[in-house]
């Protein structure tokens, strides 16, 4: 069980990278979600290129070869935050969710990314259910946060699903974003099943 506490929580999170798993267990057929690899790279760049999928997030980043070796000295580099995943459907990648810190604060954050032809299909509420439950079991944290773009009405819906709630408006990321909240499940501390 690792606790978080405020800005320690990055020092925390570098370490024990071993409490990462590299496969979590699918609570479905269809959804799987496991450690980010060099082969994920080419739809990382596909969906970071995407006027579409990037409309809600940082911005289109062009898939350049300086961009794709980017990312793979990113996955090279120790693991010193929660964790990146990749969202695997039917063994084809689909996106990627992380848990990340967000801020100064301590707070973990749940984010991810699909490509477009992803969309609509459950695979976010499926995979986000998956790293809802690690994080309840593993990690010794009263509440898992998300933020989105306020016109984000898509990933809005899924966090609602996965039972977030609207908390507050904040800046993040260089702009006003909706912070989605969820508290730990009443009674269910870490590492009880």
């Amino acid at each position: 069980m690792r606790k978080f506490d405020g800005a320690a929580a990055t020092a925390i999170i570098g370490a024990a990278p071993s409490l990462l798993p590299e496969t979590m267990p699918a609570l479905t057929a269809r959804v799987t979600l496991r450690r980010i690899q060099a082969e994920d790279v080419p739809m990382i760049l596909a969906m970071e290129a995407d006027p579409a999928v990037m409309q809600h997030s940082t911005g289109v980043k062009p898939a350049t070869e300086a961009r794709h070796q980017e990312l793979l000295t990113w996955l090279q580099e120790p693991r010193t935050e929660l964790g990146h995943w990749t969202v695997l459907a039917d063994d084809l990648a689909v996106g990627w969710i992380s848990l990340v810190p967000l801020g100064e604060d301590g707070r973990i954050q749940i984010a991810y990314r699909f490509c477009r032809a992803a969309w609509g299909q459950g695979y976010a509420t499926q995979a986000g259910r998956q790293l809802c439950g690690y994080v309840w079991r593993t990690l010794d944290v009263p509440e898992l946060v998300a933020v989105v773009w306020p016109d984000n009405h898509a990933s809005k819906r899924v966090l609602e699903k996965l039972g977030f709630a609207f908390r507050v408006l904040e800046p993040h990321y260089g702009r006003q974003t909706a912070v989605y909240v969820l508290p730990r499940p009443a009674g269910q501390s870490a590492l009880s099943s």
